[in-house]
């Protein structure tokens, strides 16, 4: 299994953490103190729910929608999916209405961080094109799609260090990890087989009917995929904010 990940993509974890930088927000934003869970609850929230259109002074992209040129979810090996999925131009739509179930960690020297958020609704539209197998059907298309989760609970840990660097502290990204569960994964493939409508209705009916076990087999890529988004984002942003410039 193998997942390429490119372009200007997520930042989920990006919100929880720039959303203190007080010299570069908007009028009005209360900077937290450290391990006032309280409030870190609030500013995250307000993150996502207020500033979904992002905050360019400090790198911050749109998150709603968030903007993906590129991803690709390669699945091979002898499973029952078998699968090469290139996505392009896709928007990830959904996370201005994110419900914080989890912030822990963002203390005065940090090590181990984790977040946890509830989507209601979480889309990726846009262009796809896709090759290969799904359980016992060849498969086989290029188009736009629409996959779509309800419910997405969304928990990310990662590890970290305080690294000095121009007489200023920042926090260095070492390890993220991440898992989601979802109530339910709808599926929506235009153009399959070359715009053979009858085919390609009876396959997304097959994809959706089997979305459970579709689900199981491609979630270890989906979530390496969101990995790497997560991690590079995080990277960038801390690269450029001073730890401490970021509470109170």
């Amino acid at each position: 299994m193998k997942v390429m990940v490119s372009g200007t993509v997520a930042v989920l974890l990006m919100a929880a953490l720039a959303t203190t930088y007080a010299a570069q927000f908007p009028a009005g934003y209360t900077l937290c103190p450290k391990d006032d869970q309280k409030c870190l609850f609030e500013r995250i929230g307000a993150t996502f729910a207020k500033h979904a259109a992002g905050i360019p002074a400090i790198d911050l992209v749109s998150l709603d929608p968030l903007k993906i040129q590129k991803m690709d979810i390669v699945q091979g090996g002898d499973g029952p999916i078998n699968i090469v999925l290139n996505f392009k131009n896709v928007d990830l739509t959904g996370l201005s209405e994110a419900v914080v179930k989890k912030a822990n960690g963002f203390t005065g020297n940090p090590t181990k961080m984790e977040l946890g958020i509830l989507v209601p609704v979480t889309s990726l539209v846009g262009g796809y094109k896709i090759n290969g197998k799904v359980l016992i059907l060849p498969i086989q298309g290029e188009g736009r799609s629409n996959m779509t989760m309800e419910n997405n609970h969304i928990q990310m840990k990662w590890t970290g260090k305080l690294v000095d660097r121009n007489g200023k502290q920042y926090y260095q990204l070492d390890k993220l990890k991440a898992t989601f569960d979802t109530t339910r994964f709808h599926m929506h493939f235009s153009n399959l087989f070359n715009g053979d409508k009858a085919l390609g209705d009876n396959m997304n009916v097959f994809l959706n009917e089997n979305w459970q076990d579709i689900l199981k087999e491609l979630k270890p890529a989906i979530i390496d995929a969101f990995v790497k988004i997560f991690q590079s984002v995080i990277s960038s942003v801390f690269n450029k904010v001073p730890y401490n410039e970021l509470f109170q």
